[in-house]
């Protein structure tokens, strides 16, 4: 028997290439790779050519990310099987708790 998600990874592979699938696969386990304490404070928004983009709110963790960075695109593309991404771009940003953008068109609680 197949998980849904192998089967959803081989449709993705299928439909958009073997290095966009790894790329999508980098953001799902971004979490993972720098841990849940670190994910908190810095979220994977997307990518930009072979760019993992990363949204963070505290310098700390900027700081440290951007001294990791080399290590966190070694983990990352080794996590994905492959060359996903090839550098990781930060981004100093409120992150909203709900939106993961940290986008609040209305104001940060909706009024």
């Amino acid at each position: 028997m197949f998980a849904i998600k192998e089967l959803l990874g081989d449709a993705l592979t299928a439909l958009v290439g073997p290095r966009r699938a790894r790329q999508a696969a980098v953001l799902d386990c971004w979490e993972q790779v720098v841990g849940e304490a670190r994910a908190r404070h810095a979220r994977a928004l997307g990518l930009r050519g072979g760019a993992l983009i990363v949204a963070t709110d505290l310098p700390a963790v900027y700081h440290e990310l951007g001294l990791r960075r080399h290590a966190l695109v070694e983990a990352l593309n080794a996590r994905v099987g492959g060359n996903a991404i090839s550098e990781i771009e930060l981004i100093m940003r409120p992150i909203g708790r709900s939106d993961p953008s940290g986008d609040h068109p209305q104001g940060p609680r909706g009024r």
